[in-house]
């Protein structure tokens, strides 16, 4: 029976032979269980098929959301006690637990993340007060999960009895399980599907080296690489139980690739010495390659829908793994050439404003990566200054959310906005329409644009600079190619940049790897807001606060003060001043103000600041290596003559 499942293969290893046989008693319990219904007497069970396989990894999610509930029971239970004095001993044991706790959750976040993605951030989502946009200012729910314990135990506060600090974080462990309950619940009655299964599986991946061993998700614990080996441990246990239907060669590259992988994690040395560069290129994306491999030969396909990272790109670094089109307003339409052609050709022309004398090219010039070099751009004449400076438009189609506060969702309603501003083109888009539509050569371009709009309209015009902002996208710089596997055309100062960036620097935690902006990985479907106490003037002690309060003027929610949009390192090296109000000059000078711990650590009065008060303690050299790489992400081909 064992060769016939297995093929007649070379005699296997202890530890894979185990996992075999545990596969086909998996899958031969499952077939007993589908075949046993009713009272009546039942035909011998079917032999075992690969169709069962995603009812084999049901079991083993539900399984393991089982452990992570027992042991949060076991954890709850620590915390019980009281120690009575301050001691390193109070936090020994429920570290412990804690970790075992996590590592329980993380061995099936791949599709706790994926298919229940809400459940999933109350579980383990960021340690911040969460905003409900639409419900209004007084919609702040405060933070819960795993990382808000995770901070009461490795970073207990100063000023709190040991006891009080355990009683809270007992008080939310209680209120874990509430969550990990409902997972289960809901988990239990999913149905996976092939294309979803595999899907799962190269999310979790991406999921992995964008927030997991960037520590986005262990702050405090410092965990992130150690905890990256349970995600791969449960996207391996899945992949074996395919290795009876696959050829013994890829079921050899399976077995291998993901040990190696779950070997690299296992023997770092260190949070901040990790090499992640040599994990990408020589571990994860491996990996995401060869679940496409087994996907294939499985004749599985990709699930049909449209994603920012597509569904068909196989890690987040290949070339064309991100769509544009995604980002864009539900209502868009496929867009041309002659769209985009023409869109360059607006964005261009005065005729935009009411005065006929700015274009959108006063403020984004592409010999600086679309930006003006202002600290805060120029308003028309007569008007008071514009508050903030010209961002990049270069890759703007590839986040969610405009504008350095986030109130535009498309860049259809960006192009509004700015052709209504009175500081900017103090006009709209029906009005400039009607003006272009005497033109008898651009309304003949926007017929050959848009054939079935009757006449030059503010829609198309809308669309077409839309259209031409979504083809600004260049993400071929040196690093990406770099991440896709010639990790040597980084000499070893980028090298180190990077693993800061991604690493110790915590720059990735706000910046996602791999478009840089605060676009949340791996979904890529909303982005962050942070406030990290930019100050009114440049100084590195006694510093003031910048007046201006970001996305609060939009949602008036108290977290909202001062927040802004995570913007994109991409072409930083052309884009000086930095941030929102130009008080940064250099980038040495940006990398001096994280390194302070931001507003806080410059002497600002921030209550509300997502950035850590305290210093990265990144001394001079690695200070410069970061600079080293941000240049390094420069690509702005093809857009000097757009």
């Amino acid at each position: 029976m064992r060769e016939a499942i297995l093929g007649g293969a070379a005699p296997a290893s202890r530890p894979q032979e185990r996992w075999r046989r545990r596969t086909v008693a998996l899958i031969q319990a499952l077939a007993l269980a589908a075949a046993c219904t009713g009272d009546r007497p039942q035909a011998a069970p079917p032999s075992p098929t690969a169709s069962t396989i995603p009812q084999a990894v049901s079991a083993q999610w539900v399984a393991g959301i089982d452990s992570l509930h027992a042991a949060l029971e076991t954890l709850a239970a620590s915390l019980n006690s009281p120690v009575g004095v301050p001691s390193d001993s109070a936090w020994a044991r429920p570290r412990a637990l804690f970790r075992a706790a996590r590592h329980a959750y993380k061995r099936g976040e791949y599709l706790s993340t994926y298919y229940f993605p809400t459940t999933s951030r109350a579980i383990n989502g960021p340690p911040l007060p969460r905003v409900e946009d639409e419900e209004g200012p007084e919609a702040v729910f405060p933070p819960e999960g795993f990382q808000v314990v995770e901070a009461l135990l490795f970073a207990p506060p100063d000023d709190r009895p040991v006891d009080s600090v355990r009683a809270t974080a007992r008080h939310e462990v209680t209120n874990l399980q509430a969550h990990v309950r409902r997972l289960r619940t809901a988990a239990a009655a999913q149905l996976i599907t092939e294309d979803r299964l595999f899907d799962a599986a190269k999310v979790g991946v991406g999921r992995l080296v964008s927030l997991g061993i960037t520590g986005f998700d262990a702050a405090e614990s410092g965990d992130g690489v150690a905890e990256g080996v349970a995600v791969l441990e449960g996207i391996h246990d899945a992949l074996r139980l395919y290795e009876p239907w696959v050829a013994p060669a890829l079921r050899d590259s399976v077995e291998r690739i993901l040990s190696d992988a779950q070997r690299a994690l296992r023997e770092a040395s260190g949070f901040d010495a990790f090499d992640r560069l040599e994990f990408i290129t020589a571990h994860a994306n491996p990996v995401a390659r060869v679940l496409a491999a087994v996907r294939d030969a499985r004749a599985v396909g990709v699930p049909q829908e449209r994603r920012g990272w597509r569904v068909s790109a196989v890690t987040l670094f290949d070339s064309g793994a991100f769509d544009p089109a995604a980002f864009a307003a539900p209502d868009a339409t496929q867009e041309s050439a002659a769209q985009v052609a023409l869109g360059a050709a607006l964005f261009r022309d005065p005729r935009l404003s009411d005065g006929g004398d700015r274009s959108c090219a006063s403020c984004h010039h592409p010999e600086r990566a679309f930006t003006d070099g202002l600290a805060r751009s120029a308003a028309r004449a007569g008007v008071r200054g514009v508050l903030r400076n010209a961002p990049t438009v270069i890759n703007s189609g590839v986040q969610v959310g405009s504008f350095a506060d986030l109130r535009a969702t498309y860049l259809e309603d960006q192009v509004t906005d700015v052709l209504g501003n009175p500081a900017e083109m103090h006009g709209s888009p029906d009005r400039a329409a009607a003006r272009l539509g005497r033109d008898s050569a651009m309304a003949r371009r926007f017929h050959e644009a848009y054939p079935g709009d009757s006449g030059v309209t503010g829609a198309s015009l809308r669309r077409a600079l839309a259209a031409y902002l979504r083809a600004l996208t260049h993400l071929d710089s040196r690093v990406d190619r770099a991440l896709r596997g010639a990790p040597g055309l980084l000499d070893p100062e980028e090298r180190l940049g990077f693993n800061l960036f991604a690493g110790k620097g915590k720059c990735a935690t706000c910046h996602f790897l791999p478009l840089t902006n605060g676009t949340v990985p791996p979904m890529f479907a909303e982005s962050e807001v942070e406030v990290i106490g930019v100050p009114a003037v440049a100084v590195t002690r006694g510093a003031r606060l910048d007046g201006d309060l970001g996305r609060y003027l939009v949602t008036r929610a108290e977290p909202h003060r001062h927040a802004f949009r995570t913007p994109s390192v991409r072409n930083v090296a052309l884009t000086a001043p930095y941030m929102h109000n130009g008080v940064f000059r250099t980038l040495a000078e940006v990398v001096d103000f994280y390194n302070r711990g931001g507003g806080a650590g410059i002497g600002a009065r921030v209550p509300n600041q997502t950035l850590p008060f305290s210093s990265l303690e990144l001394d001079a050299r690695e200070q410069r290596a970061l600079v080293r790489f941000m240049e390094a992400l420069t690509d702005t081909s093809g857009t000097a003559g757009r």
